[in-house]
């Protein structure tokens, strides 16, 4: 078996020499085990400053390709107002920190590191951070002559004729939905990781279907894998595909979910909740781009685009030590955040009537409307679970409607509550007075038909895990 260790250094012997890095680093033992990490590696390593100042002379006369930075350096001037100075100039560079809390996190994060490493680490975990930051450093600077020359061609007139024509499927006029709409036109003909970050039912997996559409594998297959749905026993099966006799029915060989997403597309949804020895693996088919089944020796190379997406704040999970920060940088070149229903309020009318349009068509009700005093009772509602949450009350509302108006809707009787307390509520408290109301209706009953998870559309172990995030407990005083 070829281990990552070993391809990596035959890779960087071949060809990353002519590659400079510097290290800022003020600890004199760490500065040159890491000098002699890379230099070992095959890069070249100009030298070690001691400070920013010393830092800032060096870069006078020769910019590095890519700048190892601790955060926390003596003096006055710290890893992050260098940050700040090398974002500047276009340098790629790498925090170094013994602290990963959240609010170094985000310290860290304003000046768009293209990765960040916790001490202590090992030497692989360094020289595959660097790759990874030198894979995002680089398209980055593709994305940021993307949108200069999209800008240029939209200033010429010209710009209508390059762009890919967004799906009919795709329903919104918000501001904040149009500039969705240019990231998703951005990204999608080219082969980058995605990472779609949003809450429950904003549209992931419909944004994930549009990028593949748009995409040079739109011809491939798309293959799509719910990871908070499978147990941890056999999420490597899955994905990967296992041999004959591997385990206790493993009758023959099957291939798993990479292997079919060969020249397509692979959608990881609810990345968030994989385990983390899962993910060293993933990260290893990013960077490798080759699987080996369960209970098998070979190595199968697949060439398949990845699009991960998550309700999860990623950030804190690697802050808690949840989520592997390597991982999250490797997905995390190109985000795009989905926003909420109830911060694009232009689109709810819109979006009812197509839901309303659609579901009419399908029953028969083809000439149904919607009175519009429901219409300011829509937009006033903060939609806890989303467009999914509004696509499920306009189905139910076209099934119960016997004439050809929509006079009524099934809104939470908490809703006037939920009003008053929005701009002083956190969203979460919303969330849960929402989930707790929906459960009420249901008994307390989350699985099966009419239960608690069909009402909000959403999956039932992302329910279990919402519950047990926001302390609901299935007592009497609740239900």
């Amino acid at each position: 078996m070829i281990k990552l260790w070993t391809l990596f250094y035959r890779r960087t012997q071949q060809n990353e020499y002519e590659k400079k890095i510097l290290i800022v680093e003020d600890e004199f033992v760490e500065a040159n085990h890491i000098q002699e990490v890379l230099e070992k590696a095959g890069y070249h390593v100009p030298g070690i400053a001691r400070s920013v100042n010393i830092a800032l002379e060096m870069l006078t006369s020769e910019l590095p390709s890519l700048v190892v930075l601790d955060i926390f350096l003596k003096g006055s001037l710290t890893g992050i107002h260098l940050g700040n100075m090398l974002k500047n100039k276009g340098v790629a560079f790498i925090y170094l920190s013994a602290n990963s809390t959240r609010d170094t996190l985000e310290s860290a994060k304003a000046t768009e590191p293209a990765g960040f490493l916790v001490k202590p680490f090992r030497e692989k975990d360094l020289l595959v951070m660097i790759e990874i930051a030198l894979y995002v450093h680089e398209q980055r600077a593709k994305f940021s002559v993307s949108k200069a020359l999209t800008k240029d061609r939209g200033k010429a007139g010209s710009v209508s004729g390059n762009k890919q024509t967004i799906p009919t499927e795709i329903i919104g006029r918000s501001p904040k939905f149009r500039s969705l709409l240019e990231e998703v036109q951005l990204v999608a003909p080219t082969d980058t990781s995605v990472l779609l970050l949003g809450e429950t039912g904003t549209g992931k997996e419909l944004i994930a279907n549009t990028i593949h559409q748009m995409s040079l594998r739109r011809s491939g297959p798309l293959v799509k894998v719910n990871c908070a749905a499978i147990p941890d026993t056999l999420i490597e099966s899955v994905l990967f595909g296992h041999e004959q006799g591997a385990f206790t029915g493993a009758t023959q060989r099957k291939r798993g979910k990479f292997e079919q997403a060969h020249q397509g597309t692979i959608f990881l949804d609810e990345i968030g909740e994989m385990n983390l020895d899962m993910q060293v693996k993933i990260l290893r088919v990013l960077q490798e781009r080759e699987i080996e089944l369960v209970g098998g020796e070979d190595v199968i190379k697949v060439n398949c685009r990845v699009i991960a997406a998550t309700n999860r704040d990623l950030e804190a999970e690697v802050a808690a030590g949840n989520f592997r920060m390597d991982l999250y940088y490797r997905l995390s070149v190109f985000p795009i955040v989905l926003p909420p229903l109830r911060d694009r309020p232009e689109d709810i009318p819109v979006l009812a009537r197509h839901f309303i349009n659609l579901f009419g068509e399908k029953l028969g009700k083809t000439e149904l409307i919607l009175s519009p005093g429901l219409i300011d009772d829509l937009i006033k509602y903060p939609w806890p679970g989303n467009i999914r949450e509004l696509e499920h009350m306009m189905e139910r509302a076209v099934l119960l409607t016997r004439g050809n108006s929509i006079t009524q809707l099934d809104l939470p009787k908490s809703m006037p509550k939920m009003q008053q307390t929005k701009t002083n509520t956190a969203l979460e408290d919303i969330e849960r007075e929402h989930i707790i109301d929906v459960l009420r209706k249901c008994n307390g009953r989350i699985a099966g038909k009419g239960g608690a998870a069909e009402l909000l559309n959403m999956n039932t172990s992302t329910l279990h895990s919402r519950i047990k995030k926001l302390g609901i407990t299935n007592s009497r005083s609740i239900f």
